[in-house]
């Protein structure tokens, strides 16, 4: 009937009916996999378990931080279980070394992967995530591997280094006086640090800047000092800074003695002692963008989180990195009840591409889609009050797109 479109009695089918040319062997390859279709399942994957890994260094700086987020994740899937689970199945937890033995072993033993901290290691995770077709959801770095088209299986929760350099200039774009004038987009060292100014400078044009320069700092001279200096004597008006290393406080300390430019910076790599020492004339004048900020973590997000600490006995260290796995363990969780009882990887990545303004209490509100694997592409611009010592808001969010 399959073949040749004939019935058991010899009749001929009607033309409607296909006909397929295979061979023998591919045959009884399709009438093998319909025997076990229904059981056939994608890895960690059972009738009342669903198997999820964290990829986490075991040793190095990051091991402490790395922990603390196990042990967040794992105390958010025991309060799962306690509630009977996701369509009566379990989640179970399991951890992994970045290593490449480590990290190669994940795909064919867990559903899918949660949290964890894939910095300096972007790449070849992302790489995985694609040769294995596993789920990574909410993987902690500042630099998410988003590409054109993006990875499908990678979901990131916060923008990184370039999501938040463009949004801190589309924030400046908005300012008209400034693009009428010269802008530097200066660079320490490191790959961070020079993603961020390509990002920043192609941003900057796109807005319409009638002048802008991209250079590394050290071409501009061995100290903050020097820098200024120089920024005076080609009349840059604004200046964005990325990964200047501390040279920023003598920058601003040197600028103040003349024109005072208008300074960018990104609040997780520079800009933390200028805080404590702008001057007054830098009112108005130091920007810095930060992908989260305090008013993120609402009242509600903050108790339930403390709670879940409390009842599985998780000391609260590292905050910030254990408010990530504990959003990522939200999303993932979401994903898992949109996805409905009948869980694959495929349903999975689906139910996660429809989350529009998703609140998990702890983070900006995430939206996923088809072509969108950053769920908050974009930062806030805070300035600083120099007589009050503190920063304050410049901008609500501002999108990177």
């Amino acid at each position: 009937a399959v073949t040749a479109g004939i019935d058991p009695a010899g009749n001929t089918l009607l033309t409607a009916m296909p006909r397929y040319r295979m061979s023998a062997e591919d045959m009884a390859d399709l009438i093998a996999y319909l025997k076990l279709i229904e059981t056939d399942r994608d890895p960690g994957l059972s009738d009342t378990n669903i198997e999820v890994g964290v990829v986490l260094p075991s040793k190095g700086a990051l091991a402490e931080t790395g922990e603390s987020m196990r042990r967040v994740l794992a105390a958010a899937f025991e309060e799962l279980n306690a509630r009977g689970g996701v369509y009566n199945r379990k989640v179970t937890l399991r951890a992994f070394d970045p290593s490449a033995a480590g990290a190669a072993a994940t795909g064919g033993q867990v559903f899918a992967l949660v949290g964890g901290v894939s910095a300096g290691s972007d790449a070849e995770l992302a790489a995985l995530a694609r040769a294995q077709e596993v789920p990574v959801v909410g993987p902690s770095t500042l630099m998410p591997e988003a590409g054109t088209p993006p990875n499908r299986y990678v979901f990131y929760l916060l923008g990184g280094v370039t999501e938040q350099a463009r949004a801190l200039a589309n924030f400046a774009s908005s300012k008209s006086e400034l693009k009428k004038g010269r802008a530097a987009v200066l660079y320490g060292e490191g790959s961070l640090a020079a993603a961020a100014a390509v990002a920043a400078e192609e941003q900057l044009k796109r807005g319409g800047w009638a002048s802008v320069t991209r250079q590394p700092l050290r071409q501009l001279g061995a100290d903050g000092a020097e820098v200024a200096r120089r920024l005076k004597q080609e009349g840059f008006e604004s200046v964005f800074i990325f990964g200047a290393g501390g040279a920023e406080g003598a920058l601003v300390r040197e600028a103040a003695t003349g024109g005072t430019p208008s300074l960018f910076l990104l609040g997780v790599m520079d800009g933390r002692d200028l805080l404590s020492t702008a001057p007054a004339s830098f009112k108005d004048r130091i920007f810095l963008a930060f992908p989260t900020v305090p008013s993120d973590v609402t009242a509600a997000g903050l108790s339930e989180f403390r709670a879940l600490l409390e009842k599985h006995r998780v000391e609260p260290r590292h905050t910030a990195a254990q408010l990530s796995a504990y959003a990522a363990a939200k999303i993932f969780v979401e994903g898992l009840q949109r996805a409905g009882r009948d869980l694959t990887r495929e349903g999975l990545l689906t139910a996660l591409e429809g989350l529009y303004e998703f609140e998990t209490g702890v983070t900006p509100r995430l939206t996923f889609g088809p072509n969108r694997r950053v769920g908050a592409a974009g930062a806030y611009v805070l300035t600083i009050d120099p007589e009050k010592k503190e920063f304050v808001p410049a901008s609500g969010w501002v999108k990177a797109y």
